[in-house]
């Protein structure tokens, strides 16, 4: 018997995939359907580990790596998606295969045989030789971004960026010396982008630049106000599980 997890947001997805797995195998069991990071790490910290969690990337309330961040994982994971641009870290967590959509019925079924292998003890070398490989290749993040301004186009290097700044599903782009521009992609697609070391998303709305924090400030229940220069309108609050890693991030200790 294996014991799946469903997280996927798009419900024909989900029920497609459902069936799929059916045909793969009799012994396939869907213990449940969750369309949210919210929901998934409720459901993960309440219940016993599934073998194996069949997981879209991009959720209706960000990526589903938020997960891995706020429950300890221990299930052999398959990533279903419709974007390429995550296999690095999709391999860094728990990812036992990278499926794009739409999904081939003998892919998934090859990705299940995987997961199989593992759980009986066989074969693991196949699995630690995808992930040294993975691992061996340089992360390369953005440097610069291209971004429209009235009639023409500006460069903008991610050393003027103070902070990226989502407003009513419109991100911006603004710098030291704040000028704000618009960028096409979300908060979620460049915080895979940026450099870590250099930025840090400090709450839903903001992406922020080391030196684009003017002061921090102790809140309640262990939850910190940002202030950021170019200033905002408010200063930022944010979460406890953020102020832990904005800590971290700011001691290089990561």
């Amino acid at each position: 018997m294996l014991r799946v997890l469903i997280i996927e947001d798009e419900l024909p997805n989900a029920n497609r995939l459902r069936k799929m797995l059916s045909a793969i195998d009799k012994d396939i069991i869907v213990l449940a359907h969750l369309e949210t990071v919210l929901d998934s790490v409720a459901w993960l910290k309440a219940n016993p580990d599934p073998d194996l969690i069949c997981m879209d990337i991009r959720l209706t309330d960000g990526l589903s790596f938020e997960i891995f961040n706020q429950v300890e994982i221990r299930s052999q994971v398959i990533f279903i998606t419709a974007y390429d641009e995550y296999a690095l870290k999709a391999f860094e967590v728990n990812g036992i295969d990278y499926l794009l959509k739409p999904v081939q019925s003998a892919k998934l079924e090859n990705s299940v045989h995987k997961v199989r292998k593992i759980l009986g003890g066989n074969d693991q070398s196949m699995l630690l030789e995808t992930l040294r490989k993975i691992h061996s290749r340089e992360t390369v993040y953005r440097s610069r971004f291209l971004v429209s301004y009235r009639d023409m186009y500006v460069m903008i290097t991610t050393g003027e960026i103070a902070y990226f700044n989502s407003e009513n599903k419109i991100t911006f782009l603004i710098t030291h010396t704040a000028k704000r521009y618009v960028v096409d992609q979300t908060l979620e697609e460049l915080e895979q982008e940026l450099n870590p070391v250099e930025f840090f998303r400090v709450s839903r709305q903001f992406i922020v630049s080391v030196k684009s924090i003017a002061h921090i400030h102790q809140s309640f229940n262990g939850k910190l106000k940002v202030e950021l220069k170019p200033a905002t309108e408010e200063g930022i609050l944010t979460s406890r599980e953020k102020a832990v890693g904005l800590k971290n991030w700011l001691n290089n200790s990561f």
